[in-house]
Parts: C-alpha cells; sequence; structure tokens
C-alpha cells in the first residue's frame, strides 16, 4: 500500500513520543517534517524532544516551531473558571511534578530547529506538492487551524487529518473536555469544520487500543534496544509520575496520541468508524472545549469528520513491538 507523506504536528511529551517513534520505524511512510505546538509542555520544550526523538530513531527529519498560544483563549482572563479545570499540583525535592516530561534524557543532536514558522511551512509544502499529505495532528490544534485560515486553498492538498482530540463521554482537562480540544477549542472547531477530512481518535478509543500496563513495557525492554530502552523508561516514568499525582496505586498508562497514528499503520487495528457531524464548544462555560456530536440525523452533514468508535488493542500492541523488533 502506498501512503502519503506525513506532516507530524505535535506538543511532544510522552505519548506524542511513542506516536512519532511508530510512524518514524514504518518502512511504508515518510515523516516530511515535525511541527510544534504548545500544548502539554511550552513550545521551545517541544522543538528539543522532537529533535531528540528523531536523532534517537536515526532520522534527519526538519523541526519547525509554531504556535506558542492558543488563537484566542488566552485573551479572556479568568476563561479556565468556569470549567471544573484539572488543577492537581504537586511538587517532589523542591521541584513541580509533571505529567509529561517537559526534557528527554537524550542527547541533544547537531540539527537546529528550523527558522521558518511552522504554519508557513505547512501552507507552502502544501501548496508545493503534487500529491496529497497527511497531517497527525497529536497536540492542540493552534498550527493547523491558523494556516487553514492563512489559505483555505491547501484543503485540496490535504489527504487526511488524523486527529487525537475529543471525548465521547468524558473528559480529561475538565469533565466533558479533552486537553487538546480545551487548550485550543476555537482552533479544533475551525479544523474539524474545514472540509478537509478529519479522522478523531477520542478519549474512549485511546484507551481502548492502546492502553499499556507495566507488564506489557516489560514486554518492550526485553527488546534491549536504545528505542525500546527509552521508551520503558518514558512510559514507566509517565504510570509512575500520574500515581504521584493521582494516586489509586496505578500500575498503567494510556498511549493516547500512538492510538491515534494506528489508522495510518494498519486501517484494520480500527474496528468501528463513523461519519459525524461535530462542534466544538466554544462559549466559555461549564462546557468549553467539549467535543459536541450531533448524531439526531436532523441536519445535513456538510464536513468530512470521522470518529473512532473503537479499536482492536491485540492489533495496536502488536504493531509497536513487531516495528521496535524490525527496525
Amino acid at each position: 500500500m502506498k501512503h502519503n507523506k506525513i506532516i507530524f504536528d505535535c506538543d511532544i511529551g510522552c505519548d506524542d513520543a511513542v506516536a512519532l517513534i511508530a510512524l518514524l520505524t514504518n518502512k511504508e511512510l515518510e515523516v516530511i517534517a515535525i511541527t510544534c505546538v504548545k500544548g502539554n509542555i511550552p513550545a521551545d520544550a517541544v522543538v528539543k524532544n522532537a529533535l531528540k526523538v528523531s536523532n534517537l530513531c536515526h532520522k534527519d527529519i526538519p523541526v519547525y516551531k509554531g504556535c506558542s498560544s492558543p488563537m484566542v483563549r488566552d485573551l479572556f482572563k479568568g476563561r479556565e473558571k468556569n470549567t471544573l479545570i484539572q488543577t492537581i499540583y504537586k511538587e517532589r525535592d523542591g521541584k513541580p511534578v509533571l505529567i509529561h516530561d517537559p526534557d528527554f534524557d537524550l542527547p541533544m543532536p547537531d540539527r537546529k530547529v528550523e527558522d521558518k514558522h511552522a504554519c508557513t511551512y505547512i501552507i507552502e509544502t502544501l501548496k508545493n506538492s503534487k500529491e496529497k499529505i497527511d497531517i497527525c495532528a497529536v497536540g492542540p490544534l493552534t498550527n493547523i487551524a491558523m494556516a487553514l485560515r492563512l489559505d483555505p486553498e491547501i484543503i485540496d492538498k490535504i489527504g487526511t487529518i488524523y486527529i487525537m482530540g475529543g471525548g465521547l463521554y468524558i473528559g480529561n482537562r475538565t469533565p466533558v473536555a479533552e486537553a487538546n480540544f480545551y487548550d485550543d477549542p476555537e482552533a479544533a472547531q475551525i479544523v474539524l469544520n474545514s472540509g478537509a477530512h478529519c479522522l478523531v481518535c477520542p478519549i474512549e478509543a485511546c484507551e481502548e487500543g492502546a492502553t499499556y500496563t507495566i507488564k506489557d513495557l516489560e514486554e518492550i525492554k526485553a527488546l534491549n534496544t536504545p528505542i525500546a530502552d527509552f521508551l520503558y523508561e518514558e512510559l514507566h516514568g509517565y504510570i509512575e509520575r500520574c500515581d504521584y499525582l493521582f494516586g489509586g496505586g496505578l500500575n498503567d498508562c494510556c498511549i493516547y496520541d500512538f492510538a491515534s497514528v494506528i489508522p495510518l499503520i494498519d486501517e484494520t487495528a480500527v474496528l468501528e468508524k463513523k461519519k459525524e457531524i461535530v462542534n466544538i464548544d466554544i462559549s466559555g462555560g461549564m462546557a468549553d472545549g467539549q467535543m459536541v456530536v450531533d448524531r439526531r440525523g436532523m441536519f445535513e452533514n456538510t464536513a468530512d469528520t470521522e470518529i473512532i468508535y473503537h479499536m482492536d488493542p491485540i492489533k495496536v500492541h502488536e504493531i509497536l513491538l513487531k516495528q521496535l523488533k524490525e527496525f
């Protein structure tokens, strides 16, 4: 099967790193650039992590810094006070404990971040491409939305936008809003209703397909390669930090962003997907950032957005192990 080239747009923490490694270790896929956006960590930290992971996989890929803030959310002071936002904060040895690692324990390569802004790169690359290019967007959708606003004609050159975002019935940043959509809801609304083909992998599908236990991580570690060692240490630390922050004796983690790129690698791992009418709440109220799916059938569906409802966890796990073994 021939795959289009891929732009990987991320806020690279633990799960983004797995998603990127899954793409870079697949022989049929070509990541042509990594574009960085503020999300779980600041954009400058995203850039450094992206450069490090590319180098770990022996790939010389250009990295572009994009938007360092959401489109308009930060203009409304106090907006977060209207939602039941996750506000866990703990310190250890005088330092804050973060869910996502802002500085991977990997050597920094000689390659530097590109001078061009990520949005400029996205527009120019799509406009000049003779073939359609896929976009994997696993952070807030700020870069993609800004590019679409600046030049809507690039839609014709987009294959599919693979998105990790939203929740069908639950949220994680708030009771109803998932983090990527909550952090820039206006951007999510623009992208999902742009006319580009979007495939959304929400929280529930991610957790069904890409939840990893300590035992699963030990299988990865047993491969005894630099990439496997990095993944084990990073994901084991991810579990430990979440357990420290949230309690409950956690012994597993969901690699959300990895789940969202699986359809690019093996479409058969997606058990159910549906074309839906999808909007994002941008009211600034209690439901701010919520993905709202209208399943009533009362209106014509003019957008081209699909939602993944179920994934095959066995296939998802097999894909990662197989690629790590063969790379």
